[in-house]
């Protein structure tokens, strides 16, 4: 659809959901604890991005 519509990549991924769901911003310094306490509640998780210092906008890869 991206390739025919010729619609750019931005624009995908603000118009349609992208299936992530639920997400949960965490400290560094907790990942390995929020990970465990997720796996014990029989949750899956996936490392999806991080939080960077940077120029106000958002990458995609």
């Amino acid at each position: 659809m991206q390739e025919l519509g010729n619609v750019p990549q931005d624009d995908m991924m603000r118009t349609f959901n992208m299936g992530i769901g639920m997400v949960l911003v965490v400290p560094a310094k907790k990942f390995k604890k929020a990970q465990t306490l997720l796996e014990k509640a029989g949750e899956k998780s996936y490392t999806i991005g991080r939080i960077v210092r940077g120029e106000n906008k958002v990458l995609y890869s």
